[in-house]
């Protein structure tokens, strides 16, 4: 008999690579997560639509004129023609639940019109003190209104003042103008909204993944904010109005059409020419009210829109620095482009690729930062933040690079051990480069370079000439944004319009230097909480409502700042270092006020004009990172505090998104 052990063989090692995390028992408890999601969002929205199932007037119900009692306006075989400068329809509805009440119109002009809405009260009476009051503005290129009531109604009167009709510079057009009502709807239909259904699965599915994977995030907080950024973004590009809601987002859309229809130009017709300018078709402040009306625009553009073989032929001038900014979304329009795709749908779908970009460059760098990947992934998934990176901007682009450049520079400096290879030089130099190139007000932020220990070279000679390159870089883009305004200054400033002047700007500002310095750093010095800490930072959205949620937004970023403090190196940043980083942001900071006050300022001017919170993004990680001290240090597992971390900025994101799009837009 033998004696000898047997020994079970050792199973063959797996193969190196990539490698989905989880068992196949783990994955069979993501999939039924992933049904279960789906089921209870439907189930959600179901309960969302029990007061239209339950109400006794269902379907649609066309309110006949003859009930309809009007003041200001004249009765015409077309409806109700406005011919006072103020009129009235008043609708009794003898209390039946209305879902929504809709009313067309025939006005070529922006409609703001008052809706009041006498409601049963709990003990089932018309109280008119409980006037339900809305502010409806309805876009140009609408021609009707879908409003969402939800209750049992007395009456509603819908008032019109000829004075409110339009904007500032064309009431007296709006007012003359011919305005006509042409009817009146109640509209009690069971409808599953796709925005409202999206936003529970985006809820649900976020709240699975945080707890089946908060083992992976703990390790990879970078994969948690790929997934928020781009679960809530596709849920806020597909939220948004196809038409301007960012800032100067006309301007962006232009040159990203210019760039996608290079080398030949575009031929586009009139419809498509209103979004790409400041225009009353495209009008930000009246943007569509309700899911029918995100419908109805959408299929106007759509059918109207000609991109193709347009009679307005333009070939854009870009500058040359910006062009790189645009190519995830010139990328998107010319696959659009190649497929025909509607000019509505375009207009949606070309702010994925913005997304997309900017997804791709903040988890590289939250990847490869060794400090603060947490203040990092918060400030990432700011309402702010977020916002650029779901509409046409170069923002998100620059903020991007610039976070790249940064944690590939920071992962060097805090490893003085290790010897700098050529390849991560130049990543570092690329990456500031990309960034900078389209706003070199940062171009200081490449001086940090210079941190780099001498003991990180290999000899003098390397040390002399990467050194010589940070410094050419750093002159290369300053030379790009100072001679073009010493040299050939321009007679305007703002392009969009004004009494703004570069030249008249420079003269005053090489005329009394001490001057304007005493204009500049007060201005700085007041704005600074509000622009690093505060609301301009955190929670302005374009041409949307703020973010209600900036004290949600100021408690998260001071505590990841107090509290991020673990780090993959055994470095931290010394005094001196962070000096240094202080000097160069605040050369940024002088650059950006600096450029408003010369391009965007009426000479002459006591204040400086056009400085936005955003424009600290890109400065605003190293800034946070200056505070960072390892002496208070969290005992939290890194599993619950990334993912803990990561839930708290989806919370505040989608909040956001139901206040600010869902609810007035899309419901």
């Amino acid at each position: 008999m033998n004696d000898k052990k047997r020994t079970r063989k050792k199973p063959d090692k797996a193969p190196s690579g990539f490698k989905l995390p989880g068992t196949r028992t783990q994955w069979l408890q993501y999939s039924l997560a992933v049904l279960l999601v789906f089921f209870l969002g439907f189930i959600l929205e179901y309960l969302c639509q029990m007061p239209v199932l339950q109400s006794g007037h269902r379907g649609v119900l066309e309110v006949p004129m003859e009930l309809v009692a009007a003041e200001g306006f004249e009765r015409t075989e077309d409806g109700f023609l406005l011919t006072e400068d103020e009129g009235t329809l008043s609708i009794g509805l003898d209390g039946i639940y209305v879902d929504r009440f809709i009313y067309h119109f025939d006005y070529d002009h922006l409609l703001n019109a008052k809706v009041y809405v006498c409601y049963y009260n709990v003990y089932g009476e018309a109280d008119p003190d409980q006037d339900l009051i809305l502010e409806d503005r309805n876009a140009r290129r609408l021609t009707m209104s879908s409003l969402k009531i939800g209750k049992e109604v007395d009456s509603i009167v819908l008032s019109i003042e000829k004075g409110a009709l339009g904007e500032t510079g064309t009431r007296k057009e709006a007012a003359d103008t011919p305005l006509t009502i042409t009817g009146f709807e109640v509209s009690n239909v069971p409808e599953t909204d796709p925005y409202r259904l999206g936003a529970f699965c985006v809820i649900l599915g976020l709240c699975a993944f945080f707890w089946f994977c908060r083992g992976y995030i703990g390790k990879h907080p970078e994969a948690a904010f790929l997934v928020v950024c781009l679960s809530v973004g596709t849920l806020t590009i597909c939220g948004l109005p196809a038409g301007k809601v960012g800032f100067d987002e006309e301007t962006h859309l232009y040159r990203a059409m210019g760039i996608a229809s290079a080398p030949h130009g575009m031929n586009i017709n009139q419809t498509v020419f209103s979004q790409m300018v400041a225009d009353l078709d495209s009008w930000p402040e009246n943007q569509p009210g309700s899911v029918e009306e995100q419908a109805a625009l959408r299929d106007d553009l759509d059918e109207m829109g000609d991109y193709r073989n347009g009679t307005i032929h333009l070939e854009p001038e870009i500058p040359w620095g910006t062009v790189p900014a645009y190519l995830g979304q010139a990328l998107v329009l010319k696959l659009c482009k190649g497929f025909h795709v509607p000019w509505g749908r375009m207009l949606m779908l070309g702010r994925f690729g913005n997304l997309l970009v900017y997804a791709a460059l903040l988890y590289l760098a939250i990847q490869k930062t060794p400090v603060g990947k947490a203040v990092m992934s918060v400030i990432g998934l700011m309402p702010t933040s977020m916002f650029l990176a779901c509409t046409y901007s170069y923002d998100p682009w620059v903020t991007g690079w610039i976070y790249l450049g940064t944690a590939c520079l920071l992962k060097e400096v805090l490893t003085p051990e290790q010897k700098l290879s050529w390849k991560a030089y130049g990543t570092v130099l690329a990456c500031f480069l990309l960034g900078c190139a389209p706003k070199a007000v940062y171009a200081p932020m490449v001086l940090i370079g210079l941190l780099l220990p001498a003991k990180k070279f290999k000899d003098r000679k390397e040390k002399y000439l990467m050194r010589a390159g940070i410094c050419l870089l750093f002159a290369g883009l300053m030379a790009s944004f100072v001679l073009p305004v010493l040299i050939a200054p321009s007679q305007t400033g703002d392009l969009r319009g004004g009494a703004t002047s570069e030249v008249g700007q420079m003269s005053y500002v090489l005329g009394h230097f001490f001057g304007y310095l005493k204009i500049l750093f007060p201005s700085i010095i007041r704005t600074m909480p509000q622009m690093l800490f505060g609301r301009d930072i955190f929670s302005v959205q374009g041409h949307l409502a703020d973010s209600p949620f900036t004290w949600l937004a100021m408690g998260l970023a001071l505590y990841v700042v107090v509290t991020d403090t673990k780090a993959a190196s055994p470095e931290t940043l010394k005094p001196g270092q962070k000096l240094w980083i202080f000097l160069m942001l605040g050369g940024s900071t002088l650059l950006i006020w600096t450029s408003m006050y010369i391009a965007y300022t009426v000479p002459g001017s006591l204040t400086i004009a056009g400085v936005q919170g955003r424009y600290y993004l890109p400065i605003l990680y190293l800034f946070y990172m200056l505070f960072n001290s390892r002496l208070i240090i969290a005992r939290t597992k890194n599993m619950w505090y990334h993912t803990g971390v990561s839930a708290v900025s989806a919370g505040l994101l989608l909040a956001t998104f139901w206040v600010t799009v869902l609810t007035p837009m899309c419901m």
